[in-house]
């Protein structure tokens, strides 16, 4: 599974919501224990990153960014 998919996967009962990276990183290894703490990139699935997820800036992305470490979970 990717990393979008489990990202998505692991916040889909948290939309609407303003989540921190820290909790945004919680949630995901609550789901996806295997799941490699240092990949899950909130800023991939938003926009704005240099190594974006295919995602970012589209309508399939997981995030808006808020502000610095705040994301609405789409």
């Amino acid at each position: 599974m990717s990393n979008h998919k489990m990202l998505a996967t692991a916040l889909k009962d948290y939309k609407g919501k303003i989540l921190s990276t820290s909790e945004i990183k919680t949630i995901t290894l609550k789901f996806f224990p295997q799941f490699s703490e240092g990949s899950i990139l909130p800023n991939d699935h938003a926009e704005g990153n240099n190594c974006p997820c295919s995602c970012a800036g589209t309508e399939r992305r997981i995030f808006n960014k808020i502000d610095r470490g705040q994301y609405l979970v789409r």
